[in-house]
């Protein structure tokens, strides 16, 4: 588990106040299923900071949120690391209203796109302009490749937010990752270590038994233009 110990006093107040937004927003517009503040910390605000981890949301790096929801990870990295310039992309008009709220009450250097993601990834606006792009809780790994991988610069990193057999899906993909740019090559700085990029980085959370991973994926090469799909392609025939 990540000590948030080296987190700065005011900035992890400002995590515990937009978990406190978040759960008062959700009792009128169901953003998360999470209810309870202590379990909320742990699901969004804890297991979001686990990505500083890799060190890739060090400095003044672009990085996009995909599907962001209720804003997680994102605007959970965007107030623990304030260089940080975070798009927030979403289709959900009510999650992207409440994330344009809380960037503003909060003062956070980030914006919101509401838009899809296979969209998004065909405007040349959007198109491999990121360092870094995250997904947490968002479809199969091949599905978010195809959605994320269009949106980062050759030499940027895909953090995604995988469950008990991200190994196994990460093995799975790695067609999907040749044709859409990406490849387990490289390396990221891992709690102080060098681990291989397109590593699968396990973690824990305070009371949970599941076994959760990070899985890095680095951007090799340009995505083919074909790439993503037109909207719903890649959920219905995933890669």
């Amino acid at each position: 588990m990540l000590d948030l110990a080296h987190l700065p006093p005011e900035r992890t107040g400002r995590l515990r106040a937009l978990l406190d937004e978040v759960l008062r927003v959700n009792r009128q517009f169901n953003l998360t299923a999470v209810r309870q503040p202590d379990e909320a910390w742990t699901k969004h605000i804890l297991d979001s900071l686990q990505g500083l981890k890799t060190g890739f949301f060090e400095g003044a790096r672009r990085v996009a949120d995909v599907g962001a929801g209720a804003g997680f990870p994102g605007l959970a990295l965007a107030i623990a690391r304030p260089d940080l310039r975070v798009t927030l992309l979403d289709s959900t008009r009510k999650k992207c209203d409440f994330m344009a709220a809380a960037i503003e009450k909060f003062a956070l250097n980030a914006d919101v796109l509401c838009e899809r993601a296979e969209i998004a990834g065909q405007n040349k606006q959007w198109r491999e302009q990121f360092d870094v792009a995250t997904a947490r809780a968002v479809g199969s790994l091949g599905e978010v490749c195809e959605l994320a991988l269009p949106l980062i610069k050759v030499g940027g990193h895909l953090v995604l937010w995988r469950g008990a057999q991200a190994r196994e899906e990460l093995y799975q993909s790695r067609s999907a990752l040749s044709k859409l740019g990406g490849a387990a090559a490289g390396s990221v700085a891992a709690g102080g270590v060098k681990a291989e990029a397109g590593a699968v980085l396990p973690y824990t959370l305070p009371g949970h038994n599941t076994s959760y991973h990070l899985v890095v994926i680095e951007k090799v090469k340009p995505t083919p233009p074909g790439y993503p799909r037109r909207v719903g392609l890649p959920k219905q025939r995933p890669l």
